[in-house]
């Protein structure tokens, strides 16, 4: 697939610019300039080629959370590897109003889960001749805030594309002919480009089936697709999969099987060039050559139920990996690296489950280890192709006292750097102290070396979820002889920035970027080998927002670094996916106005209201909503932060009414969150809870970031560090109390209520315990953590350290515990699912088994039978937000005040 480019601009001449060449036209801006030399929330730089389709029905709708996200709310704006489509005929007809950010077709705006995702609240350009009239949550819940982003997504190369003419922007989508819908590729470069893939649905065995998951090759002639998925938790799933040949239109079950039948396979990929496919199924793994005609080999043969071959456990999927595999790939396809993971001596939690077809109840068993309990035993295995045997890798050398803290370990992250070199990290129990490994090998020689060890209490901190590092290839026309890496490390001024390696074992890096901000949402998003430039999304310009940066090396001096937006649009929020070469990118600006979406030259698509050349795409059908923005009047937000005590600036997001009168007074809603390192309130666009409750209930809003949440770097993160529940709750209650002292002449003081979702829940709950009914009168708490003695160990222990050794802040801080107070609230709500598999359901049960104890009765509770920490099993989502509006409407109606109680 060759072609010629050199019609066509390209973005080298951003960077690297000999002094007297002229830049006149470059759509940048110098970061030196704006900042002189100041130093200043459940991830992927690569290109996944893999699709998700989903079948949708009508009659009801769900939410579902961008991407790999957890209790942290890990607010990574980044595409999942599975992308998800709809078909024509469904497009406005989402099972509940599902979407993810990144590639459904539908995107809501606004995901929910842990938290409730924020919503754009920038109103559009209306016609002022119609009348307008406020929304509720009905109107939310029936999809008329929705806009369709078209299906796009880069097919990845075998290897990194290292100029642009080799780059054709190769992409995947979903086109509408006559007779269906059809997976279709395509190219940026040529708009005449066009293969079909074949239709959304396949025939099997006489019966059709919607394809849920495809993945296609570079070349065009192999894709796997999956059907009859079924999502196990928040990453997995397993289901049936198939391999068709695209020359020959013929499709072969992917089974491991005897006799050849589907099977229920955990998830199936390419290799990184495509030579192979692996799988695992019943916790085992297989890698089948695409080329020798043979069946695949079964690498392992002690799956259980207790060991994991190339998936992750529970824990390390929902708290590490956000991923459902656990195998890396040399990207020559020579190596791979697997996770074995052993639960053996984790505890066993039993998930009752009520409502089977058989109408029998069944208990589903999780391996669940809470805090100062066995964690899962992790070791990494490699394969080498070439020989055809498996490597036991010696994670830690126990002679080695540097090593013997590591003893009980978990693996944070790995990777290759080069086909020989590969690199892991590995962090201690309570996650402060984190060991970076090197592996080589060669066919005459391996090593395993300690290149360095990162400390997070020398900044009072803890190691974080990583984000992946960003292989640099040798490039001898700079002076680069050897591969390095670029990562995200915390710097001597405590954020986040980019730290350049040069060689695989070098054990200092070079800090590329600097300033009081931090790289922020997926971290990485591209580079161009051309320029030696990384492109990156970051906070430099607002802390709520995001933009695009780049930054090219410079081996003998400072990094330039750029901004490609305009440094006055403080507020814009920005996502990129880059092609492999990053001559082309795929553009969505998320807010804080309606979304827009885009695909061509990087060059062509920095700019959201500046789209204009003939060959950049645009991905987004708004017709939906701008009809919505007709008929309705969005809420107003306005994002600010106070001063409290200490000196301390706490962000928070307000939301008012459209036609705010200043002669009435105003119920107040407090949204919470609050989770170590999360950034939950930004400046994406979205219409959902918070603004339904804003135009239906004619409230005003207010959404606060608290001491301990990210994107402030480590003195403002650091303030959670073994004090959880402690700062969240103090924080809310003060800056509740100072915005109704500036507003006390809007501000119905008597109707003031606090929610939160999961982590907001735990915030919630402490914030009524520690104020004790003199801010807030009511209180709503979904899937609340209660004691985080209850939550798993990787994340309390992260946070909290040791349960024996911190045994009194799990005991006085990280627990509800004076449920006393909760008699000062005019009433509040509590809502969980039996199935939870992330916050038990226990924190609840034995929270109102408290409230019972002390005779305590001015509370609801809704509790959904089988649903999970989302909320969705049987129409549930639907149910959760309208009990919410309409309880919190009674609320503000004052039909609680009257209510008899035991304790009235």
């Amino acid at each position: 697939m060759s072609s010629t480019h050199s019609h066509k601009r390209k973005n080298s001449h951003l960077f690297l610019q000999r002094r007297n060449s002229s830049s006149a036209d470059m759509t940048s801006y110098e970061m030196n300039n704006m900042y002189g030399n100041s130093n200043n929330d459940s991830n992927d730089t690569k290109n996944s080629n893999e699709t998700e389709l989903r079948e949708q029905s009508s009659d009801d709708r769900t939410f579902a959370r961008a991407q790999s996200e957890d209790i942290e709310n890990q607010l990574l704006p980044s595409p999942s590897l599975n992308w998800q489509f709809k078909t024509h005929a469904q497009k406005f007809k989402k099972k509940g109003i599902v979407i993810t950010f990144t590639i459904v077709s539908l995107v809501l705006l606004a995901l929910f889960l842990i938290p409730i995702s924020r919503l754009v609240r920038t109103p559009g350009k209306v016609n002022n001749n119609f009348s307008k009239r406020s929304f509720t949550i009905d109107q939310v819940l029936k999809g008329e805030f929705l806009y369709e982003e078209k299906d796009f997504h880069f097919i990845r190369p075998p290897s990194l594309l290292l100029s642009h003419d080799a780059d054709p922007g190769l992409y995947l989508t979903v086109d509408n002919t006559g007779d269906g819908e059809f997976l279709v590729a395509k190219q940026l470069f040529s708009d005449s480009f066009s293969i079909n893939l074949g239709k959304t649905s396949i025939n099997y065995n006489d019966i059709e089936y919607i394809i849920k998951k495809v993945k296609v090759n570079y070349a065009l002639d192999k894709m796997i697709i999956g059907i009859n998925i079924k999502h196990e938790y928040r990453h997995s799933s397993k289901g049936l999969y198939f391999l068709k040949d695209l020359k020959t239109d013929t499709i072969n079950p992917i089974s491991p099987l005897s006799t050849g039948e589907p099977a229920d396979i955990s998830y199936v990929h390419f290799s990184p060039c495509y030579n192979f496919i692996y799988y695992v199924f019943e916790n085992n793994l297989y890698v089948q050559n695409l080329h020798s005609g043979r069946p695949a080999m079964q690498i392992t043969q002690d799956g259980s139920s207790d060991i994991f071959n190339g998936r992750p456990d529970w824990i390390y999927e929902e708290e590490i990996f956000s991923n459902e595999k656990a195998v890396w790939w040399a990207p020559d396809d020579s190596k791979l690296v697997f996770a074995k993971i052993n639960d053996t001596e984790v505890l066993d939690y039993y998930i009752p489950k009520y409502t089977n077809e058989d109408n029998s109840a069944s208990i589903c068993k999780l391996k669940y280890p809470r805090p100062g309990t066995k964690n899962p035993k992790i070791s990494l295995l490699m394969l080498d192709l070439q020989v055809g045997t498996v490597y036991a890798l010696n994670l830690i050398d126990e002679r080695n006292e540097n090593d013997k803290p590591f003893k009980d370990l978990i693996i944070y992250d790995a990777n290759w750097i080069d086909p020989n070199t590969f690199l892991f990290k590995i962090a201690d129990r309570t996650s402060k102290k984190m060991l970076v490994k090197v592996y080589e090998k060669h066919p005459d020689f391996e090593s395993l070396d300690t290149v360095r060890m990162l400390d997070a209490t020398q900044y009072g901190g803890w190691i974080e979820k990583t984000r992946r590092i960003l292989p640099i290839p040798p490039n001898v026309e700079l002076g680069r002889r050897t591969y390095g890496y670029v990562d995200i490390e915390t710097d001597a001024s405590g954020f986040n920035h980019l730290f350049y390696y040069d060689t695989s074992k070098a054990t200092e890096g070079k800090q590329i970027t600097s300033g009081d901000w931090e790289v922020t949402g997926r971290g990485i998003v591209g580079y161009e080998y051309e320029s030696d430039t990384i492109f990156f999304t970051a906070n430099a310009i607002g802390q709520m927002s995001q933009h695009l940066y780049g930054v090219a090396f410079n081996l003998n001096g400072d990094s330039e670094i750029r901004t490609f937006q305009n440094p006055e649009s403080k507020e814009d929020f920005y996502d990129y996916e880059l092609s492999s070469s990053g001559n082309f990118a795929l553009m969505r600006k998320l807010g804080p106005g309606v979304p827009f979406t885009a695909a061509g030259l990087l060059i062509d698509v920095f700019d959201a209201n500046n789209i204009h050349d003939m060959h950049t795409i645009t991905l987004i059908d708004n017709t939906t909503i701008e009809e919505s923005l007709v008929k309705y009047d969005l809420p107003h937000k306005r994002y600010s932060s106070m001063v409290i005590e200490d000196n301390v600036r706490i962000n928070y997001v307000e939301i008012r009414p459209a036609h705010l009168d200043v002669d009435r007074k105003y119920p107040v809603l407090v949204s919470v969150y609050g989770g170590p390192g999360s950034q939950t309130y930004t400046t994406k666009h979205s219409v959902f809870f918070e603004e339904a409750v804003s135009s239906g209930l004619n409230a005003i809003v207010l959404e606060i970031e608290p001491r301990g949440t990210g994107g402030k770097g480590w003195a403002f993160k650091k303030w959670a560090t073994e004090r959880i529940g402690y700062w969240e709750p103090r924080d809310i209650t003060e800056v509740t109390k100072r915005y109704i002292a500036q507003n006390r002449n809007m501000i119905d003081e008597d109707h003031i209520a606090v929610w939160g979702w999961s982590y907001g829940g735990f915030s919630t709950l402490k914030t009524v315990e520690y104020d004790s009914g003199q801010v807030f009168k009511y209180a709503m708490a979904v899937a609340p953590v209660t004691n985080w003695s209850y939550y798993d160990s990787f994340y309390s222990e992260r946070y909290i350290g040791d349960p024996i050794v911190n045994y009194k802040t799990y005991r006085d801080t990280a627990a509800v515990i004076n449920v006393e107070n909760f008699k000062k609230l005019e009433r509040f709500l509590i809502i969980h699912g039996t199935a939870d598999d992330n916050v038990h359901i226990r924190n609840t049960y034995e929270f109102i088994d408290k409230l019972n104890t002390l005779n305590i009765e001015n509370y609801d509770m809704h509790i959904f039978p089988d649903s999970d920490h989302s909320i969705q099993f049987h129409n549930s989502q639907q149910i959760v937000f309208r009990k919410l509006y309409y309880w919190l409407q009674g609320a503000f109606n004052g039909h609680y005040k009257h209510l008899e109680t035991a304790v009235k």
